[in-house]
């Protein structure tokens, strides 16, 4: 109960928040019906019932989850029996709910034996690295019972992990705002009410540890800079990192935020520079010098080396947020741009972009993220000393922000010039930086002044809940109106 009592009643609020919507979005959404389910809930029942890491059958190749061999019987019996498998895609389809329903996919599933959960051949996502699908037997092996028992005992464990990433994004508004409890409560609801977040992280799917292990990382990041960097806090941003990499591909990029954020510490640890040659260098000149040789270091690895394709990688960036200049070649892959992946996919898609917000909604978002980033700019003008004062934490998160966005482009640009088609970068992939999204909540609100502020909050975090609760009663129509 001590314990209890030292967190803090608003950061309890948000969490009880996080736990009630977090369970019925959990418990609404039928089985299987987030994006590529299937296959993770395959890759977990691997682990645990055959007690085998399900390596790719080279048989197989890249096979779409719904093929028979890539899962198990017991899964495919789930598809058929449970009416599962023609909600996929269909969305005139609606679920078997029924007492005779369940009755009849009870008599098939009485038919199983063991066997029949570690028949699965794998699926494409058994390329994924191992650490959730580890962490993930534990729920999995507790909850034992039927296969709904299991999936449902996943996603309530993802849940748990969306509670401490809200509570992250908490702690590391702390040591921006300088533990402002109000400005630190609209952070965390942000997160907490994002309509997108509580879609992917309430299915089985290995982005919401990713996620919980980057707000790790980011709070760690800011930590090294102003406190200092011990040894125990570098050797805890570098396992939150390396664990953040064993969980998802897209974790590579937070490694070189992580080395600059301990670079920074290091240099701040160390003092003022010296007279002499490096003292009479203006202070911008090395972070020039820095930023120049990772945006270098960013386009050879999209490029593999190829210089001869540089500048293909740099139209596409271009193209990507911004008009084309004249003379610059049509990018390659489909028409995709900025305003695909940070507004409609990253607030308004869910259930495997099955279900959108209406073109109005999608509008009203559109003018208010651009009226967030203007008073964002506000903000920082009438708060600049205060920045200045946290100049460090600043700078570690916007270059966390850049270099794993960045880090997306890469790989994106990789993956283009193999298969056009698809354009990769999708908003459910900028969910890992989430509580940078709160802080720029906050932030942008802390424009205002005293009381003014505190009604914008108000409004604003009832915006916030009417946008959850839209997105939630969209899904619940989509599936059981």
């Amino acid at each position: 109960m001590r314990r209890l009592r030292r967190i803090p009643l608003p950061l309890l609020a948000v969490l009880g928040v996080v736990l009630v919507e977090g369970l019925a979005w959990a418990f609404a959404v039928p089985a299987l019906q987030g994006a590529d389910e299937s296959a993770h809930f395959s890759y977990v029942q691997k682990l645990a019932d055959a007690h085998v890491m399900p390596w790719r059958n080279p048989d197989l190749g890249y096979l779409e989850p719904a093929y028979p061999p890539s899962v198990s019987t017991e899964q495919r019996v789930a598809w058929t029996w449970a009416g599962l498998e023609p909600l996929r895609g269909n969305r005139a389809a609606r679920p078997l709910w029924t007492h005779e329903d369940e009755r009849i996919w009870a008599r098939e599933n009485a038919k199983l034996t063991p066997d029949h959960r570690t028949d699965g051949a794998g699926s494409r996502v058994v390329d994924n690295p191992p650490l959730y699908y580890l962490t993930a037997v534990v729920p999995y092996e507790i909850a034992g019972g039927t296969f709904f028992d299991r999936l449902y005992a996943l996603r309530v464990y993802n849940v748990a992990l969306l509670l401490v990433a809200v509570a992250l994004t908490w702690l590391l508004a702390g040591e921006l705002f300088g533990r402002r409890r109000e400005l630190q409560t609209l952070a965390a609801a942000a997160v907490a009410l994002h309509p997108v977040l509580l879609d992917v992280a309430t299915r089985v799917t290995p982005d919401v540890l990713l996620l919980t292990l980057a707000s790790a990382a980011l709070y760690l990041m800011t930590l090294v800079v102003r406190r200092g960097p011990s040894w125990r806090r570098v050797a805890g941003l570098l396992a939150v990192v390396a664990a953040a990499c064993l969980t998802q591909g897209r974790g590579l990029g937070l490694v070189a935020p992580a080395l600059f954020a301990v670079g920074l510490g290091w240099w701040r640890a160390r003092g003022a520079p010296r007279p002499g040659v490096l003292g009479r260098v203006p202070a911008v000149v090395p972070w020039a010098v820095g930023a120049l040789v990772v945006l270098v270091a960013f386009a050879a690895y999209a490029t593999r080396f190829d210089f001869g394709e540089l500048a293909g990688f740099w139209s596409y960036l271009w193209q990507f947020y911004l008009p084309p200049l004249p003379g610059m070649t049509d990018p390659i892959g489909v028409s995709w741009d900025v305003e695909n992946v940070y507004l409609n996919r990253f607030f308004g898609t869910f259930v495997q972009f099955e279900v959108d917000f209406p073109p109005d909604l999608l509008r009203a978002i559109r003018v208010a993220v651009f009226a967030g980033l203007a008073l964002l700019a506000v903000s920082a003008w009438r708060h600049r000393r205060a920045l200045w004062a946290r100049r460090d934490v600043v700078a570690v998160l916007l270059v966390a922000f850049v270099l794993s966005v960045l880090a997306l482009h890469a790989a994106a640009f990789r993956s283009l010039l193999v298969n056009p088609a698809d354009p990769v970068i999708t908003g459910r992939y900028l969910l890992m930086l989430i509580p940078l999204y709160g802080i720029g909540v906050a932030a942008a609100v802390a424009a205002f002044p005293g009381r003014v502020r505190a009604l914008a909050s108000g409004g604003l975090l009832g915006a916030l809940v009417l946008l959850q609760l839209s997105a939630f009663g969209l899904v619940v129509e989509r599936f059981y109106a």
